[in-house]
């Protein structure tokens, strides 16, 4: 019969790997107390959070919310890095396996260290292996993505508009031209 603090902890793992997942899988081992404190702080800033957890559990509940091809991101110590500072902000933030990314690539060259060594990921229904997440860090945003989307769809429109502006102010001075000439007597 399971204690109360094994359903309470199931309860929690519930709340905070439901829906469609987002997340990057690290192993934390190997980091000093300052080291995990100071890369918190950075998870922080980016509106992150890392949770460790046991690996057969998560794997469990993930593989019930239909994700497969787990196992190798849950051998050893692993901790998960979402979205959100709490389990209700975890659905707010749009690509945390990206940001997630980017913050743990920011704070290797900082601290000039390998750790905490990626694992792999869930981005969108779909488990990441150990490259593929590490390449998340070099994925353009949402953000620059429509902006770059916005660019190419405006850049033909500006074009003809900016032709039949400039067609446009010929005929006008033409016909300036013309009544200038008319004015003057000279038609």
């Amino acid at each position: 019969m399971p204690n109360i603090v094994n359903e309470a902890i199931t309860i929690e793992y519930e709340e905070a790997l439901k829906g469609e997942l987002d997340a990057l899988v690290v192993q934390p081992v190997g980091l000093t107390v300052e080291d995990v404190n100071t890369f918190r702080g950075m998870l922080d800033e980016a509106n992150l959070r890392m949770k460790l957890v046991k690996g057969s559990l998560a794997r469990r509940i993930m593989e019930a919310n239909g994700l497969s091809g787990l196992d190798s991101l849950f051998v050893g110590p692993s901790a998960l890095i979402l979205g959100g500072r709490t389990a209700e902000e975890t659905e707010e933030v749009e690509g945390a396996a990206i940001a997630a990314s980017r913050v743990v690539e920011s704070w290797r060259k900082e601290s000039g260290s390998e750790l905490p060594a990626v694992k792999g990921g869930v981005m969108e229904g779909e488990v990441l292996d150990e490259n593929q997440a590490v390449a998340l860090a070099k994925l353009p945003t949402k953000a620059q993505v429509q902006a770059t989307v916005l660019g190419q769809i405006l850049s033909p429109a500006s074009s003809i508009s900016g032709q039949l502006i400039a067609g446009g102010g010929k005929i006008a001075g033409a016909i300036k031209s013309h009544i200038e000439k008319l004015e003057g007597g000279e038609g």
